[in-house]
């Protein structure tokens, strides 16, 4: 292709192509040259003829303008005269004004009715005084004609254009105007009589851009403001020229002449179409053009000719150049060694190849060297082999094939052409590669012949059936696994068989339906489109499954492999309910609660009706599960479940949630709430009854919150919020009962919400502190001790005691922060107080549950310095209610540690004395209301002397809380307790108070 290019550069740039092109250039630029000459000739005299016509278009029309002025002005004249006997129709009439250019005059009040019209009106009088003209006019405190915008009048029905003049009384004051109203054709005389070529126009225009005359357009001008304003632009320049207006009005290019009165707000405008300008001109121009095309053709015609006959003399010496180069690359690059013999056995010619084969030198194969001297030359250079020459000069160059191997081990492959002239031509190739390649040919023959062996036996082994098919879709291999899957017929069992014929065959058994039945038809159609990589699972007959998937094979085609997965889909199907439901009791659980409420509130919302929601919790089933066991636990979900199961209807949704959390879901009933209100009492009956569990009778009761829709909402979460409230409600009240949900549950929790949203920013910004009271000897009333009491200081509502805050801490879980803090300044006060003073810390319930209470004790101590054996930690009894084996070890911890256990509020439990025995405690706090009534009332001197004597019998410290009066103390100090504290010696107070008057017994702490 670059050469055939470069023929045609060669000829194109000779001396007689360049002249050719030299003159088409010249020829085309003398026709451009021309045509740009008459165009500018056209264009000019068009713009002399448009400012003629401009001007004598403004002169016409404002005499025309005048004269309509001097009519009015003598119309007023008259009427000012003698207003009160001026009869309009009769002064027309007199004057002959009416034509058919001015077709009407009206006469207007001050107030700006239409008291006379010289038309045929005789209704009412027109209130014009709306009209933006009249109202200028009726304004005006000056005298000059309004010429309005084109308008339609209300009393002839006609477009006008309106001619105002005010009129007035004797003293000045406006009498009102008159109206002279002309036809927007008025300039009909002057367009007519003036040559403004095809598609030509002119215009009257206000000052404003609005058109109130024009002619020669194609669309309806009058009225108009024409959207691209040029015309503004221009007579910002000045009040007279003319520029090119590209379609403005009409779509029309036009030369456009304006002139700007001086007389009225008026614009004239004069437009020649670019057509009616430039006919002419175009008409030259094509000349031009055709006479440049026919000198372009005849010096073409001359330029192809030399261009033909030099690229034909320039290609066959190409040619020439070509085939030389061709041979002697030819015989450079064969890849067999070529040399050519002469009759003489003599070399004509040959090729590197030949002597690279041979090991030769160039001059060893050099023109005219003997056929006997190659022979010798190779034996020489080691390529001969064993032979004599002369039998090989006589015999073997007879040969049309010959192989040799030469001593070096190589095979040459010879082929001899004898010439026409008695010599020959002979090529040399060396095939010890080939002769290698077929050598293991042979071998991969027999290596495939064992795999094919293996891999017949691989398919007919196989788990899965496999089939494939070609690009034609017909079967090629299939192993027995196949056939016994899919039960096919023998008559199908052979190389070729069409896709189609096999799956007509399938899908009929499968369907149980004769091959030409139109549903077999169209499965067949849908299966024969599937992709060559698709997937899909069939259900046979027998009601087995099958998964086929197809792989694409290189060169089309597809291999697919079948597996009976019958047990896997009952597999995935056990997989799915197990999802869906509760394993220990088989009812649903919560994922399926949620989507079956789900579902059942769409019906709601789309269907109407009712839906009842039920939270159920179980009572005492903790202290089941703490006592009997966690297996005795699981024995009495699933037979509460059985019992709830009994207690719904079929159409309800009855889950377990998690733990002894139990829900429902009722849909439908004539009375929503009898209805469950009925269930709720049902399902409580049943759970009162005991269960028996592995031979102990257990009795629980249960809990039940309900939530109906759609009177408490009808958004599942809504409805499952609601129905925890009244569950909530249920468990504050009392337990084993019922509650509907009732709005104002939802202000209590509202209210909840607020509370501890103030208890996190308090316990954020550090609004608590810590109070001390006093511990004493019983026996010398010394200090030995305090007890932190933690206090609110709220910004709003001043001092709040613990009784009010600490409830809530522990239900919300901000107890562990406000539990730390304590700890850690209660230690951190106790680093700075005597040796023997110790420091009292309550531990809440909710600590012990954390898990961690050890490490965070400990390291308060690491971080305040107080010694372990300073610290002492009240634990009430509910601390101990769950996981006894996890706080007995942390408790040992504490007391490894060095740290003393106090047991508070002793008395006040159901099983304290079994604590005692279980857990190491140090001291035993006696509950205040002991005090209270210790000296009137004998069960509190009982309770009391119990106490005393387990803890002397145990070696157990007691303290005795709440001594309010001497007696109190006097008591108790006799009764035998060690430690006391009380009002009596000391109330509550900050640190900032220790040692004043209300602290006496503080007074060794102050630093």
């Amino acid at each position: 292709m670059r050469g055939k290019w470069l023929l045609w550069m060669r000829a194109f740039l000779h001396s007689a192509a360049i002249a050719g092109v030299v003159l088409i250039a010249a020829s085309w630029f003398v026709a451009a040259y021309i045509s740009s000459v008459e165009r500018e000739k056209a264009v000019e005299e068009a713009t002399k003829q448009s400012d003629s016509l401009v001007r004598l278009f403004e002169h016409d029309t404002i005499e025309t303008v005048n004269r309509f002025d001097r009519t009015l002005l003598l119309l007023r004249k008259s009427f000012e005269d003698d207003p009160a006997y001026f009869d309009l129709r009769k002064w027309a009439g007199q004057t002959a004004l009416i034509s058919q250019e001015a077709f009407q005059l009206s006469l207007i009040d001050s107030d700006g009715y239409q008291v006379a019209t010289t038309l045929d009106y005789n209704g009412p009088h027109l209130y014009v005084g709306d009209r933006p003209h009249t109202r200028k006019q009726l304004d005006a405190t000056n005298d000059e004609l309004i010429i309005s915008e084109p308008i339609l009048g209300r009393t002839s029905k006609r477009l006008s254009i309106q001619l105002l003049r005010r009129l007035r009384y004797p003293d000045g004051s406006t009498a009102g105007v008159i109206l002279l109203s002309i036809d927007p054709n008025f300039i009909e005389p002057f367009a007519s009589s003036v040559d403004l070529g095809s598609h030509g126009g002119l215009s009257m225009r206000n000052t404003a851009g609005v058109i109130l005359a024009a002619k020669g357009f194609s669309t309806e001008t009058i009225g108009v403001k024409p959207a691209r304003q040029m015309l503004s632009s221009e007579l910002a320049k000045s009040s007279s020229g003319h520029y090119w207006g590209h379609g403005n009005i009409d779509g029309t290019i036009r030369l456009i002449a304006y002139r700007k009165s001086d007389r009225f707000p008026l614009i004239f405008t004069v437009g020649l179409s670019e057509d009616s300008i430039l006919s002419e001109y175009r008409q030259h121009r094509t000349a031009y053009r055709l006479v440049a095309s026919i000198v372009t053709l005849f010096v073409l015609v001359g330029i192809s000719f030399a261009v033909r006959y030099q690229i034909r003399l320039d290609r066959s010496q190409a040619d020439l150049e070509l085939a030389n180069t061709r041979f002697t690359a030819a015989l450079r690059n064969m890849s067999q060694g070529l040399c050519l013999f002469d009759p003489n056995q003599r070399v004509v010619v040959a090729n590197a190849r030949y002597a690279e084969i041979y090991r030769l030198r160039e001059d060893q194969i050099k023109p005219g060297t003997s056929l006997r001297e190659i022979l010798q030359a190779r034996e020489d250079s080691g390529t001969g082999f064993v032979i004599d020459p002369d039998d090989y000069v006589r015999v073997n160059v007879k040969q049309a094939t010959e192989t040799q191997e030469l001593a070096d081990g190589r095979v040459i492959s010879i082929k001899r052409q004898p010439m026409s002239n008695g010599g020959w031509l002979t090529t040399h190739e060396d095939v010890t590669a080939e002769k290698h390649s077929e050598k293991l040919l042979a071998e991969k023959a027999t290596e495939l012949e064992v795999m094919n062996t293996r891999f017949s036996t691989a398919l007919d082994n196989m788990a899965q059936g496999l089939c494939m098919f070609d690009g034609a879709q017909r079967l090629t291999v299939w192993n027995d696994r196949y056939v016994e899957l899919l039960g096919m017929p023998a008559h199908l069992l052979k190389v070729g068989t069409p896709l189609r014929e096999i799956l007509t065959d399938r899908v009929a058994r499968d369907m149980r339906r004769t091959i030409d039945d139109p549903s077999v038809k169209l499965r067949v159609t849908e299966l024969l489109m599937l992709a060559p990589d698709a997937s899909r699972v069939d259900q046979l007959s027998d009601g087995r499954f099958v998964m086929l998937t197809r792989q694409p094979m290189a060169g089309g085609g597809w291999v697919t492999l079948i597996e009976d997965i019958t047990e896997r889909r009952r597999a995935e199907a056990e997989i799915v309910h197990l999802a869906r439901h509760d394993v220990l009791t088989g009812l649903a659980n919560r994922a399926e609660f949620n989507a079956r409420l789900e579902e059942a509130s769409r019906r709601l919302i789309r269907n109407g009706g009712s839906v009842t929601v039920m939270m159920i919790d179980l009572d005492r089933f903790k202290a089941v599960n703490d006592t009997l066991g966690h297996l005795a636990g699981d024995q009495l979900l699933s037979e509460v479940g059985r019992r709830l199961q009994a207690s719904v209807r079929d159409i309800d949704v009855l889950a377990r949630l998690g733990g002894d959390e139990f829900a429902i879901i009722q849909e439908g009933g004539a009375d929503q709430r009898e209805g469950a209100v009925a269930l709720a009492l049902r399902i409580i009956g049943a759970i009162s009854v005991p269960f028996h569990l592995n031979g102990q009778l257990v009795e629980v009761g249960t809990s039940i919150g309900i939530a109906m829709a759609p009177e408490d909402g009808v958004e599942p979460d809504e409805l499952l919020k609601r129905a925890d409230l009244a569950l909530y409600s249920v468990k504050s009240s009392g337990r084993n009962d019922f509650c509907l949900f009732r709005i104002e549950m939802l202000e209590i929790v509202h209210t909840q919400q607020s509370a501890e949203r103030e208890l996190r920013e308090a316990i954020a910004q550090g609004q608590f502190e810590l109070y001390y009271q006093p511990v004493v000897d019983g026996k010398t009333r010394e200090l030995r001790g305090v007890e932190s009491l933690v206090r609110w200081r709220h910004p709003d509502k001043g001092m709040i005691a613990p009784d009010h805050f600490i409830p809530l801490a522990e239900s919300t879980g901000l107890i562990v922060p406000l539990g730390e803090w304590i700890l850690n300044q209660a230690c951190a006060d106790a680093a700075n107080w005597p040796a023997h003073v110790k420091v009292a810390v309550n531990i809440s319930a909710i600590q012990f549950k954390k898990g961690n209470l050890f490490e965070v004790i400990l390291g308060v101590l690491v971080e305040t310095g107080l010694q372990p054996e300073r610290l002492e930690l009240e634990i009430t009894e509910t601390s101990l209610l769950e996981n006894q084996e996890a706080h007995l070890t942390t408790i040992r911890q504490l007391k490894n540690l060095g740290l003393s256990i106090a047991l508070d509020d002793f008395g006040t439990g159901f099983s304290s004395i079994n604590y005692l025995t279980i857990f190491p405690f140090d001291k035993i706090k006696i509950d205040k209301s002991f005090t209270k009534g210790i000296l009137s009332r004998a069960d509190c001197k009982a309770v009391v002397a119990s106490t005393l004597a387990l803890a002397q019998g145990l070696g157990i410290v007691t303290t005795v809380e709440g001594v309010e009066t001497e007696e109190q103390f006097e008591y108790m100090r006799n009764a035998g307790v060690e430690l006391a504290q009380g009002y009596l010696f000391g109330r509550p107070v900050p640190i900032a108070e220790f040692g004043r008057d209300n602290a006496p017994m503080l007074t060794p702490l102050v630093a």
